[in-house]
C-alpha cells in the first residue's frame, strides 16, 4: 500500500470536513394540486435528457459534450414501466410520488419532474428524466495484518438505453479467487417482467442462477408470479481463530415457483397473499478436518430433499420519507418508516418426495419511527425454522438503526445487528471482520454461529457536484463486534475506531459512496496485531 497516497487521502478527508460549503436544498417534487386529484389522465408525455443537459459552461464544456455523445440515452419504453399511472386512469399526487420513487430506484436516471396540467376535465402529464453515466467500476479492498482481500466488478446498467444491466466481477477472499458474470433486465421488452441470469466459478465451486418474474411492480399491483432456478457446487471453508479448520463439500439444486395476489385498501394499507412451491436437493459431503478443528465441524455425507408448499401473508403500511446525505451523498433517498408484517407457513411432506415430513415457519417485521429534528429509526426482525420433532435449522436476525441529520451536510448513524443460527447444517458459519463492519481487523477475525455487531459513524459532506464531476466528504467511526459458537475462539468484544474520506460521482449510476478508511484496533485482534488497517469500498461499511 502506498503510504503517501493514504496520507494524502486522509488529509483530503479532514480538509473536506473542515471547509464550509453552501448546502443546496434537496430537490422536491412539485407541490400537489388538489384540484387535479381524480381527473382522468388524457396523455402521458416522456422526455429523456442526456447526462449533462444543459451543458455546463467553461473550458470543460466539450468534455461534457463528449460524455453525452458516448452515452446512449434511455428510451421512453425504459421509463414507462416505472410509472404507476396510465392514460385513461385517475390522476393522484400519490401516483406521482410513487412513480418518482420507482424511477429513482432504477439508479441509471433521475426523475427531474412529473407534472400534471389541466386540460378541460382531464390532465396531461409530462415526465422529464435525466440520465446518469451507466458504465462504472465497483470495488472493495481490505488490507491489514499482512492480508489483502477484495473484489472488483465492471457494470453497464443501461445497455443501449434499454435498462439492461451487464456485469462481470472478480472476488478474492481467504479461500481463493472467483469470477462472476450476470445479466439483468428489470423491465424486459418494455414490460413489468424481470429477468436475471448469473454464472460464476472459482476456487470454491460453480454457481448458476436464473430468474423470471412479474413482481408486485407497484404498491397496488394486483398479482405476482415467477420462477427461480439455482444450481451450485461448492466447498464451504470453516474457520477457527483465523485459521481454516475444515472443508465441507456442498451441492445444491433448487427450483422455486410462486404466485401471489395483492390489493391496497382505502387507507393505503397493502394486503398480499402468495403461494409457492420450493423443491431443493442438498448434498453435504463428509467433512475434511484439520488437526484441532472443533468437533461440531465433523460429519459424514448426508442428503436433504425438500418439496415444500407454502403460503405467505403480508400486511404493509408504507410511509416514505425523503432524505439526502444518509447512505449516499448526492441523491434523494426514499426511506420507508412504515410498518410491515409477513408470516409464511409451509410443509414438505415425504409423499411429495421430501426426505421426511417436516414443517416450515417464517416471520418478518419492519417498523420505523420519525422523531422530526431528532432523526428517524428503523427496526427489522427476521426469523425462520424448519420443524421436525421440534425446531430444526432455526435462524434469526435483528437490525436496528437510528439516523440523525443536521440539514443535508452532517449525519450521525448508529446501527446494531444480531444474527444467530441453531441446529443449522454443519457448513453454516457467520464471520465478522474487515469489510463486514469491523474495519481494523482481518476479514474473518470473528467466526461462529451467532454474533452481535454495533457501529457508529459521523458522516459529513463538504462539496457537492464539484466541477460537475465529484462530491467530497469524510467520516469518523467506531465499530464493535463479538461472536459465539464453534470457531469463535477468543472471548470478549472487539473494538476499533478510525476516520476516512468519502467520494461520490453525482452524474454516475453507481453513485455509491467510494469509501477510503483507516482504522486502529482498540481491543486486540485474535493474533494480537495492533497496526492500522486500510479498507476501500464502493458503498458504506454498514
Amino acid at each position: 500500500m502506498n503510504g503517501g497516497f493514504v496520507r494524502a487521502a486522509v488529509l483530503a478527508g479532514i480538509v473536506a470536513l473542515a471547509v464550509p460549503a453552501a448546502t443546496p436544498a434537496p430537490a422536491h417534487a412539485a407541490a400537489p394540486d388538489s384540484a387535479l386529484e381524480g381527473r382522468i389522465v388524457r396523455s402521458v408525455r416522456i422526455e429523456t435528457r442526456d447526462i449533462y443537459d444543459p451543458l455546463p459552461t467553461g473550458r470543460t464544456r466539450e468534455l461534457f459534450r463528449l460524455a453525452n455523445r458516448l452515452h446512449v440515452r434511455s428510451r421512453h419504453a425504459t421509463v414507462r414501466p416505472s410509472l404507476v399511472f396510465r392514460a385513461g386512469e385517475p390522476w393522484s399526487d400519490a401516483a406521482r410520488a410513487e412513480s418518482e420513487r420507482r424511477l429513482r430506484a432504477l439508479a441509471f436516471l433521475v426523475p427531474d419532474s412529473i407534472v400534471a396540467v389541466a386540460h378541460g376535465d382531464s390532465v396531461d402529464v409530462k415526465v422529464v428524466t435525466s440520465d446518469n453515466w451507466t458504465t462504472s467500476p465497483e470495488f472493495s479492498l481490505e488490507s491489514g495484518g499482512g492480508q489483502q482481500f477484495g473484489s472488483f466488478s465492471f457494470t453497464e446498467r443501461n445497455f443501449l438505453g434499454l435498462g439492461t444491466s451487464l456485469s462481470v466481477s472478480r472476488h478474492h477472499d481467504p479461500v481463493g479467487v472467483s469470477s462472476f458474470a450476470s445479466i439483468e433486465d428489470r423491465n424486459a421488452f418494455g414490460t413489468h417482467w424481470r429477468g436475471k441470469f448469473v454464472t460464476g466459478t472459482g476456487a470454491s465451486g460453480r454457481t448458476h442462477v436464473a430468474l423470471a418474474e412479474l413482481p408486485f411492480w407497484a404498491d397496488a399491483a394486483p398479482f405476482t408470479m415467477g420462477a427461480e432456478w439455482l444450481r451450485s457446487v461448492s466447498t464451504t471453508h470453516l474457520f477457527a481463530d483465523l485459521v481454516e479448520a475444515a472443508q465441507v463439500p456442498r451441492r445444491e439444486e433448487a427450483l422455486n415457483l410462486f404466485f401471489g395476489i395483492g390489493r391496497r385498501t382505502a387507507d393505503g394499507t397493502i394486503h398480499r397473499l402468495a403461494f409457492s412451491f420450493h423443491a431443493a436437493d442438498r448434498d453435504l459431503g463428509a467433512s475434511i478436518l484439520e488437526p484441532g478443528s472443533p468437533g461440531e465441524f465433523a460429519g459424514d455425507a448426508e442428503t436433504l430433499r425438500l418439496r415444500r408448499v407454502a403460503a405467505e401473508a403480508r400486511i404493509w403500511s408504507p410511509r416514505f420519507i425523503e432524505r439526502q446525505g444518509v447512505e449516499q451523498i448526492d441523491r434523494i433517498e426514499d426511506i420507508d418508516i412504515g410498518r410491515s408484517l409477513s408470516v409464511m407457513i409451509g410443509v414438505s411432506p415425504q409423499a411429495f418426495g421430501g426426505t421426511q415430513d417436516e414443517g416450515y415457519a417464517r416471520g418478518r417485521l419492519n417498523v420505523g419511527a420519525d422523531a422530526g429534528r431528532a432523526g428517524f429509526g428503523l427496526l427489522g426482525m427476521d426469523a425462520y425454522t424448519r420443524l421436525h420433532g421440534g425446531p430444526l435449522g432455526s435462524y434469526g436476525q435483528v437490525d436496528a438503526r437510528w439516523v440523525h441529520s443536521t440539514g443535508s451536510r452532517l449525519t450521525a448513524v448508529a446501527a446494531v445487528q444480531g444474527v444467530a443460527g441453531s441446529r443449522m447444517e454443519r457448513d453454516f458459519q457467520l464471520t465478522v471482520g474487515g469489510l463486514s463492519g469491523l474495519r481494523a481487523f482481518p476479514v474473518r477475525e470473528l467466526s461462529g454461529t451467532q454474533y452481535w455487531r454495533a457501529n457508529a459513524e459521523w458522516r459529513g459532506v463538504a462539496k457537492r457536484d464539484l466541477m460537475h464531476l465529484v462530491s467530497l466528504g469524510g467520516a469518523v467511526f467506531w465499530d464493535a463486534a463479538r461472536a459465539w459458537g464453534p470457531g469463535s475462539g477468543s472471548e470478549g468484544w472487539h473494538h476499533n475506531a478510525g476516520f476516512g474520506l468519502r467520494l461520490s460521482l453525482p452524474h454516475s449510476s453507481l453513485n455509491a459512496v467510494a469509501r477510503f478508511d483507516i482504522a486502529w484496533p482498540v481491543a486486540p485482534s485474535v493474533d494480537g496485531r495492533h497496526g492500522a488497517a486500510y479498507s476501500f469500498g464502493s458503498g458504506q461499511a454498514f
